[in-house]
């Protein structure tokens, strides 16, 4: 008996204390843990998704994504380390796509963006970094230069330098006039040639380069326009691969629109066109054709007083010297002198394997109006190995 009433007895107090600490429990607030957080529960808006920066012209674009939070009243963006900063009423909507521009100085720089309620509770940060552009970046912008002009029946073909990707290139535009209307074209910067239709007679065009610092940018560059006077001079025929034939023998043919002597179709009353490598201008002797003494092909062109130049713009390949005599010639009148006398030409150049393409050109000037031929003279042996010269195309240019 007295051991069962020391067991009861424990338990009585095991009761006892069990329900005191339950009482205890049950007069504790649940939510006393907020007094342990300086100024109460911390609520939060939505913040900007998908937050981005886009690039521009003394600004900055700022967008992203405000998804339904329908406490969202307005919306901050600091910079400057929060020196700086601009605020944007949001009018509730499902989604809604926010984009608003920012005048910045030139300079790259953090942004940090809040959203906030009407009670002024925030958003956490959306830190995303931004880069405007201006005079620095201006000054490293240049016009594309331009390589060449060539002139054909009906247009022009303007050849273009290569432009340094690295600084966004997006094209270059081009204005001329054709039939007394303005026109505008545009080439990219991959490509080197742009035909011109219509630009036939002497006229100027103006030109201007486009760029883009980043491809997201909202904002593009470009420098003033470049103009230049263009002289179209009277054009020669027949003057690029393929060059046509106004009547051949097996490989070797005579050239359309071009006078040539008896000398210079040493293959059998031929020469000058050949078929080989697409149809190639090439005065060739040697391999069992005859030796070619004073061969000439020429062009007549009645011009106004000016400077030109006329040269080889596009050379194959050739194995002529020094001691075979072949010129570019401008002369007077209707033919071209000997090699003898090419020293009373207007103007020459002797072509010789190795010499730069850029000298392969006769420039001249005219001060009065006259009758001129262009072309080509040379005097060159037979044997083995004989000689060749092949060109892909001549060009003739008023400067």
């Amino acid at each position: 008996m007295k051991l069962f009433s020391a067991i009861k007895n424990k338990m009585a107090v095991a009761g006892a204390i069990l329900c005191s600490g339950t009482l205890l429990l049950s007069c504790s607030k649940w939510d006393d843990y907020k007094q342990h957080i300086e100024g109460g529960e911390i609520l939060y808006t939505g913040k900007l998704d998908s937050a981005k920066i886009f690039s521009g012209k003394e600004r900055i674009q700022v967008y992203g994504l405000l998804n339904a939070d329908p406490k969202i009243t307005t919306l901050k963006v600091f910079w400057n380390n929060k020196n700086d900063s601009v605020v944007y009423e949001i009018k509730p909507s499902l989604i809604d796509t926010f984009r608003q521009y920012i005048n910045i100085p030139e300079g790259i720089r953090p942004f940090t963006i809040h959203t906030y309620d009407a009670k002024g509770n925030k958003s956490v940060p959306v830190t995303v970094t931004g880069v405007s552009y201006g005079d620095a970046y201006r000054r490293k912008l240049t016009n594309r230069l331009i390589a060449g002009i060539e002139f054909e029946p009906g247009y022009s073909i303007i050849t273009w330098e290569q432009l340094d990707p690295s600084i966004g290139p997006q094209f270059t535009e081009i204005q001329y006039t054709d039939s007394g209307m303005v026109k505008s074209v545009f080439i990219k910067p991959g490509e080197t040639s742009i035909a011109l239709p219509g630009m036939d007679t002497t006229t100027t065009i103006r030109y201007r380069t486009i760029y883009k610092p980043e491809p997201t940018s909202v904002d593009t560059f470009h420098v003033p326009y470049t103009e230049r006077l263009v002289k179209i001079a009277p054009q020669l025929l027949n003057r690029k691969v393929p060059f046509i034939t106004s009547g051949r023998s097996g490989r070797w043919g005579n050239l359309a629109d071009w006078k040539s002597n008896d000398a210079v179709k040493s293959h059998g009353g031929y020469g000058g066109w050949d078929e080989w490598n697409g149809n190639i201008f090439n005065v060739e002797s040697g391999w069992g054709a005859p030796a070619v003494t004073n061969g000439k092909i020429w062009q007549t062109r009645v011009l106004n007083p000016g400077t030109y130049t006329f040269a080889i713009s596009d050379l194959r390949d050739t194995n002529l010297t020094e001691a075979d005599n072949a010129y570019l010639v401008v002369s007077e009148g209707d033919g071209l002198p000997d090699v003898a006398q090419v020293q009373t030409a207007i103007g020459y150049t002797k072509i010789v394997n190795g010499k730069p393409l850029a000298q392969l050109k006769v420039t001249f000037t005219l001060t009065e109006r006259k009758e001129v031929s262009i072309g080509y003279l040379t005097t060159q042996p037979a044997g083995d190995p004989g000689r060749f010269c092949n060109v892909r195309a001549f060009n003739f240019i008023e400067n």
